[in-house]
């Protein structure tokens, strides 16, 4: 049976409102009792865990980033990372100034993002930001500049689109002018940028192999490109309903969407809990 659970949590595990269920928690619950562990595996940092998941008892890990880091919350420290140096990520936030983008960048789990003249944040991250993760924000007019003056390396950049602009469109040109970055997306307003060769599969794999694990005793749950590394690396493969159709060519298995409990009823499946 499987020992680790990786799962994806916007679009997967939460909610269209970004809510768990009670029978969901309770089912992950159980499966965390009988030693299973349970891995959030996410874009978010690990400061940015949900309400109703970052209080579970049973959360002791999360691969975060898009696979950019792995943090063990019951010691407080990041147990695997894979991050963009600090000059070249300088590079990055000089080049999107020209890009039809609004910048963010991620150091030590928190998020220095564009803002007004005031450092206030923009009115636009507002309104499409997940609203959950707003309060780990910092707001910038002069992104660079401040993440210059922390003179650390970036976990991670997400870049939100302007209004009409071309996803691919940007995302080819980011990838022909930054060969060593990973570009990629979990939605039609993101853009998700990484040190070249950082996925989420490639943490999976780390994190079996840091708990002695074989990497075939992992299921992992997604639904969006940015899972794709990690439903291949996985022992099995899980899709939901609301997946996206190239996200669906590597499942094993489909299974009812995110707002119908999905993950719970795969659980309850398999474990007989």
């Amino acid at each position: 049976m499987y020992r680790v659970l990786a799962c994806d949590l916007d679009g997967t595990l939460l909610k269209d409102d970004k809510s768990i269920s009670e029978k969901t928690i309770k089912a992950l619950e159980r499966i965390s009792d009988e030693g299973v562990i349970f891995l959030p595996s996410t874009g978010r940092t690990h400061k940015e865990l949900p309400p109703a998941l970052k209080d579970l008892p049973f959360i002791h890990y999360a691969l975060c980033c898009n696979g950019g880091s792995v943090f063990n919350y019951i010691e407080d420290r990041y147990i695997y990372e894979d991050v963009i140096p600090y000059e070249l990520a300088l590079e990055v936030l000089e080049y999107v100034k020209n890009l039809p983008v609004y910048e963010t960048v991620v150091v030590n789990g928190s998020r220095i993002v564009k803002g007004d003249e005031n450092d206030e944040i923009c009115e636009y991250i507002k309104k499409v930001a997940v609203k959950g993760i707003v309060f780990n924000f910092t707001g910038a007019y002069d992104v660079k500049k401040a993440f210059a003056e922390k003179h650390m390396d970036a976990q991670k950049f997400l870049l939100y689109l302007a209004e009409g602009a071309d996803r691919d469109e940007v995302i080819n040109d980011l990838s022909a002018r930054f060969p060593q970055l990973e570009v990629s997306s979990s939605g039609p307003l993101f853009i998700e940028v990484n040190i070249k060769g950082v996925d989420k599969g490639k943490a999976l794999v780390k994190f079996c192999e840091l708990m002695n694990i074989p990497i075939e005793e992992s299921i992992a749950f997604g639904d969006a490109a940015n899972d794709i590394s990690m439903l291949k690396a996985a022992g099995k493969a899980v899709v939901m309903e609301n997946g996206t159709e190239e996200t669906k060519k590597y499942a094993d298995l489909i299974c009812p969407s995110n707002n119908d409990d999905g993950v719970r009823k795969v659980i309850e499946e398999l474990w007989k809990v």
